[in-house]
């Protein structure tokens, strides 16, 4: 297939005096909606903690407005020995979470019982399940977040739906916020808003997106991949910011973090729910497990999909490669350290999700956009923590052939990012930042997209991709001239991979959609009998991408939303 031409905008001008007014004007519109937006979160607050009875049934433990609340440690079904037919885990208790973020706040939609030690199984403990793991996921994040960062989501709180319909299935959209879903298999009631770890990994979606937009509509698939695996290490960092969950993780590993465990087992429950109907479409004992030793190889050689036990192009599929890479750098990261144990581990988790979110902001998005976010990783830990964790990190990227290792050498001589005040407009309101402004790693010409909504998200240029049904679809591609001379590695051989073409991974990316029966070609006439001939009949809930007329007339490829990989499989 073909690939796309680049097309960039003329920024329009406009008069100084204009351009002052509107520049004012938008300072005390963003004044007022901060202020609006804590007003509210204040009302909701002084609502959860007051009100004087439950709004869905539920049996709490104990009556009347409570400081603590029951939640799960990271999932429903987490056993230090996987079973066929595994028990709940036990509840632990945590007080009631604060949302220390004005710009990052979210709205469960269903209004929600006070706080309370409720009982598993109802629906009072799941909502607060809920609100616990997304309130300490945004917690984490927003520490680490540049000054300004706000929800790419089309309202602000962003939305979350706990009963989104009957699926195996959670999702982040723009549109919509974070969806969850329930279903029943083998009679057991299945509700994967009640697992922190599906809940973290979908806030993991919305957290990249705000922090660098571009990447939502990017034909990739290594960015796709790239914000699956972000998903799973949201969800075990999150899991990390517990004390109970850092103890038992310690007592289970015995501080060897990169061995199968209850941390890096993600979404047991959906796991084995999913192998109910499709034994090979999830890892035996969970998801996705990021305990694996997956290297990296070029996604345009792997199939489009393929049972878990092995490696696909697919994204989720794909994503076990970085995770994997991940798992192993924290490990490490924490021996480095030289504090092997509970609190250490806090802390390694805390440096490690400041380097991703260094990395995202330093790597452009451009062909071999693994091997760029691995190279600002190092690079950001270079200006950041002068090089403490450079090893741990390097040698994590290699064994997973994220980095060639000729590229992991050439690091040492590349430029290092400054580390520079944030310069965070009047009025941002990110209220984690408080007295001197955080320093960032900057190379001076880093996206300010993390300011931005739904509405002025940046977007990458276009590219045109001629498919096997006879029309010419735009692209968002990769396009971006890369910062680090760096490449993955090729598999079974000392030599790099070569760099691939944008065009080429945009071909490759929309053939992947195709073939999986990912788009929703049913708004373009004349084409969805020849593409449901083609692929045959997929359930819409699979569709994660649509085609769209731009102002031209063509038809741009564009993102509906991420789904978790929990699809229906009946």
């Amino acid at each position: 297939m073909a690939k796309k031409q680049h097309h960039t905008a003329e920024p329009a001008e406009g008069a100084d005096d204009v351009s002052a007014t509107v520049h004012a004007l938008t300072q005390v519109a963003q004044s007022l909606t901060q202020s609006a937006t804590q007003m509210m979160q204040t009302m909701q607050a002084m609502q959860h903690l007051f009100q004087g009875r439950a709004q869905v049934g539920g049996g709490a433990a104990t009556a009347g407005p409570q400081t603590q609340i029951n939640t799960w440690g990271d999932d429903p079904y987490s056993e230090e020995t996987p079973t066929d037919d595994p028990p709940l885990a036990t509840p632990i208790k945590v007080p009631v979470p604060v949302n220390n973020f004005p710009l990052l706040q979210i709205q469960i939609i269903d209004r929600g019982p006070p706080p309370g030690l409720y009982d598993p199984g109802s629906a009072n403990f799941r909502y607060w399940v809920a609100f616990e793991a997304l309130t300490r996921g945004i917690n984490f994040w927003g520490e680490r977040l540049p000054p300004g960062t706000r929800w790419t989501t089309l309202s602000a709180p962003m939305q979350v739906n706990l009963a989104a319909g009957e699926d195996l299935n959670a999702n982040y959209s723009r549109q919509f916020g974070l969806r969850f879903y329930q279903d029943t298999v083998q009679g057991v009631q299945i509700f994967s808003g009640e697992s922190p770890d599906v809940s973290c990994h979908e806030l993991g979606h919305a957290i990249l997106d705000a922090v660098r937009p571009e990447l939502f509509d990017a034909a990739s698939i290594e960015v796709a991949s790239f914000h699956e695996s972000f998903g799973d290490m949201s969800a075990i960092l999150s899991a990390l910011q517990l004390d109970a969950e850092r103890e038992l993780v310690f007592a289970e590993t015995e501080g060897h973090l990169n061995v199968n465990s209850r941390l890096s087992r993600l979404a047991e429950q959906l796991g084995w729910a999913i192998r109910q109907l499709s034994p090979t479409a999830a890892d035996p004992d969970c998801l996705r497990n990021a305990a694996n030793r997956f290297f990296y190889r070029d996604p345009d050689d792997l199939p489009p999909s393929a049972p878990a036990s092995q490696l696909a192009s697919e994204p989720h599929s794909f994503s076990r490669v970085f995770t994997g890479a991940f798992l192993d750098a924290l490990a490490r990261m924490l021996t480095t350290a030289g504090q092997v144990s509970a609190g250490g581990l806090r802390t390694v988790s805390r440096d490690l999700g400041q380097l991703l979110i260094d990395g995202v902001r330093l790597a452009p998005i451009t062909s071999g956009y693994y091997s760029q976010v691995a190279a600002a990783m190092i690079q950001a830990d270079q200006a950041r923590f002068n090089g403490r964790y450079r090893t741990a990190l390097s040698s994590a990227f290699i064994q997973h052939g994220i980095l060639a290792p000729s590229s992991s050498a050439a690091l040492t001589k590349a430029p290092t990012p400054q580390m520079m005040p944030s310069a965070a407009p009047p009025g941002a309101g990110f209220e984690g930042f408080v007295g001197a402004a955080p320093l960032l790693p900057t190379f001076g010409q880093e996206s300010e997209g993390y300011r931005s909504t739904a509405h002025d998200a940046p977007q990458l240029p276009t590219l045109t991709v001629a498919t096997q049904f006879g029309m010419d679809i735009e692209v968002l591609a990769p396009a971006e001239p890369p910062r680090f001379n760096v490449v993955s590695a090729a598999l079974g051989a000392a030599a790099a991979a070569p760099t691939r073409a944008p065009k080429d991974d945009a071909r490759a990316f929309v053939e992947d959609l195709i073939q999986n029966g990912h788009v929703d070609f049913a708004s373009v006439h004349g084409v969805v009998v020849a593409e449901l001939a083609a692929t045959g009949e997929r359930s819409r809930s699979k569709k994660t991408h649509t085609l769209v007329a731009d102002g031209d007339g063509k038809m741009l490829l564009k993102r509906l939303h991420f789904n978790c990989g929990c699809r229906r499989c009946r």
